[in-house]
């Protein structure tokens, strides 16, 4: 298990803490350097009250910080709605790239997969409170390593306008799980963490921008600051 932690402490600086059980680190480790918490959450259509209707395409960033060096990735994908646009399932695949002092941190490739979709919503004084839930699933293949990642959580929004754009503030509280295998060695934990942002997103959602973050709570862990683009056909 030691060529594991190795590996995932090399390409993830951010600064895992010292007094964290190994399962606790490397559930860390694997969420920020995988699409799971890796990069912005993003605000979505089912969020408002306009239904998606077409095939939709993402951008997204993701950025932390620490000691020693930084991480950033980088992923494209497409979203496909479902049940009448109160929900989407999407795929996106891209770059994860650390960067280090001294050099030696090699990017890698990552995906991801995610469904999600409201479950109540409500309407009052111009606002839009919506309910939803969310599994997500992340895998990255570093060098000697393979490492997967899932959440679980319940996106909690707000939807303010109801002109030609919407302003779309959201949280989302969630359990993480993070394994990594290298060789005859795995191992495997257990997290929780916290997703927010602010999303930007034009009547009907042909075009959205959001700003947003991940935290995944472990002593000494690091933020992960980001953005994305959202682009659908309507």
């Amino acid at each position: 298990m030691r060529n594991v932690m190795l590996c995932l402490m090399a390409g993830a600086l951010a600064g895992s803490p010292q007094r964290a059980t190994a399962q606790a680190a490397l559930a860390y480790l694997a969420l920020i350097s995988t699409p799971t918490a890796g990069e912005a959450p993003l605000a979505r259509q089912w969020m408002t009250t306009d239904p998606a209707k077409g095939i939709g395409f993402d951008i997204d960033w993701g950025h932390v910080s620490g000691d020693g060096g930084s991480l950033d990735m980088f992923t494209g994908g497409v979203v496909v709605p479902f049940a009448e646009g109160r929900g989407d399932a999407g795929l996106s695949a891209g770059y994860f790239k650390p960067s280090c002092d001294g050099g030696g941190c090699d990017g890698n490739f990552v995906a991801s997969g995610v469904v999600e979709g409201r479950v109540l919503q409500s309407q009052m004084s111009g606002a839009t409170f919506t309910l939803g839930l969310s599994g997500r699933l992340g895998f990255a293949k570093p060098t000697g390593a393979t490492v997967w990642s899932a959440s679980a959580g319940t996106p909690l929004s707000v939807a303010i306008g109801t002109g030609g754009l919407r302003v779309v503030p959201f949280v989302t509280p969630a359990i993480g799980w993070g394994h990594a295998s290298a060789g005859d060695g795995s191992e495997s934990g257990e997290r929780f963490l916290l997703s927010g942002g602010v999303g930007l997103m034009s009547s009907g959602g042909s075009f959205g921008l959001t700003v947003g973050a991940h935290h995944v709570f472990i002593e000494g862990g690091k933020t992960v600051f980001g953005a994305g683009i959202t682009l659908s056909h309507r």
